[in-house]
């Protein structure tokens, strides 16, 4: 957690678990906890946050959501062996308060925050093809054993193509969140905690599409932005826990605490591009 100004309190002590991105493919990332005192100030950290501010004889526990789209915040609190959650969706660039504290009493909380909306329902869909069909191969699809055996990636594509292929919007939306920092494998032995480069991109009908493992510095659009069907939004990279240039392409919904993966339906010049098992 980034913080502006720090200030100690008798008899209080936190420890805050916030959501910084680790790894792409966790949602909640994985994170460890720091002991802190209470905190005042906003996040600059540019991700979900937890921000602790003290207001009369309690502590405001707020969440700061920097992202395009909507996130659903769940704030679990620990007291003294007694769990409690308290949940809510958090609008795109806004800070809410989900609960308030005593300021004499020893308190665990923990942050999880998962992208999107979970009362929001996809519709069916008809995507295009986020990368050019020649020379195209699909290495990894549903339930791919290599690394698509999870909820959030069950039913994404892996797209191999050479470094620096582009990589187009397969559908109309927002630039929920992005990362374009990361550095690409210069070998064949990708680092399963490393950070991929991606793009998330929020649909109209709640539900988002990942583009990861994009080459660094190749995103061209800013967080907020809108993109239409066919724009490019980047290129293959190698970046994260990846064997070669590919894009993972994968559209996710919030199916309540839990980010899922679901079926899409791909248009391809010769037609409906047919998955292999």
């Amino acid at each position: 957690m980034r913080s502006i100004e720090r200030a100690a309190i008798a008899l209080l002590l936190i420890a805050a678990s916030t959501a910084t991105a680790q790894d792409w493919m966790q949602w909640p990332p994985r994170s460890g906890s720091t002991a802190i005192a209470p905190v005042e100030g906003r996040s600059n950290s540019g991700k979900v946050d937890l921000v602790l501010e003290r207001s009369g004889d309690h502590i405001d526990v707020l969440v700061d959501n920097p992202l395009a789209g909507p996130v659903q915040a769940i704030v679990s609190l620990d007291r003294n062996g007694l769990q409690e959650d308290t949940a809510a969706v958090i609008r795109p660039g806004s800070r809410s308060r989900l609960v308030q504290l005593p300021i004499d009493q020893a308190i665990n909380v923990q942050l999880q925050a998962i992208p999107g909306d979970p009362a929001l329902h996809p519709q069916p869909f008809d995507y295009i093809l986020p990368v050019p069909a020649k020379g195209m191969r699909i290495d990894q699809a549903d339930g791919g054993a290599h690394s698509h055996n999870d909820d959030e990636n069950r039913h994404a594509i892996d797209f191999a193509q050479p470094m620096g292929t582009m990589v187009s919007a397969a559908r109309d939306g927002i630039v929920m969140d992005l990362d374009n920092d990361e550095p690409d494998n210069l070998g064949a032995n990708g680092n399963r905690r490393a950070r991929a480069n991606f793009v998330r991109i929020l649909h109209a009908d709640g539900s988002m599409a990942l583009y990861a493992h994009l080459q660094r510095g190749s995103i061209p659009v800013h967080r907020g932005d809108h993109v239409a069907s066919g724009q490019r939004i980047g290129s293959v990279g190698n970046s994260g826990w990846s064997t070669g240039p590919h894009l993972h392409f994968a559209v996710q919904v919030n199916g309540d605490r839990r980010l899922q993966s679901i079926p899409v339906r791909i248009l391809a010049p010769q037609g409906v591009l047919k998955l292999p098992n």
